[in-house]
């Protein structure tokens, strides 16, 4: 029998592929980590939903054949060395999925993360990196580092 948290994070992985699969971007945004949000505004979202589903065309199906709670040193960091930020409790999923033009089908992830007492979308592979990057949730280091400078007026 899954924990409480697989079944909760599993409950908000579906309504998120399913605001994608209906175009219901924004939806979707809503259901994305706020820390993923704050570096992925709305509307950069959109467009890169969008322009996601015309590419892989429709995503025809998946379904989820693992999950387990899981901790951020036990996510894969992203292509670009962006990790999985420390203290967030995470369920991940694998999933086999199937798009209109995406060939062949691959297994995919997703790391469901807790913030409060909601599950959000909180990275990993799945829609076939419509970002051109593993999407995470930034560790601290990484934050600074991205952070925007404020110019010094002297």
């Amino acid at each position: 029998m899954p924990s409480a948290h697989i079944v909760d994070a599993r409950t908000a992985l579906i309504e998120w592929i399913t605001a994608y699969q209906a175009g219901e971007y924004d939806d979707q945004w809503r259901l994305t980590h706020p820390r993923i949000r704050r570096w992925r505004p709305r509307r950069l979202w959109n467009r890169v939903m969008r322009r996601g589903a015309r590419t892989n065309g429709a995503l025809l199906s998946y379904t989820i054949t693992g999950q387990s709670e899981v901790t951020a040193e036990q996510l894969p960091c992203s292509e670009q060395g962006h990790c999985y930020r420390p203290g967030v409790q995470y369920v991940l999923f694998t999933l086999a999925t199937e798009y209109e033009n995406a060939a062949p089908p691959q297994p995919e992830y997703v790391a469901m993360a807790l913030d409060g007492d909601q599950w959000y979308f909180g990275g990993g592979t799945m829609l076939n990196r419509p970002f051109g990057e593993t999407s995470v949730i930034m560790t601290e280091s990484d934050e600074r580092r991205y952070r925007p400078r404020t110019p010094v007026i002297r």
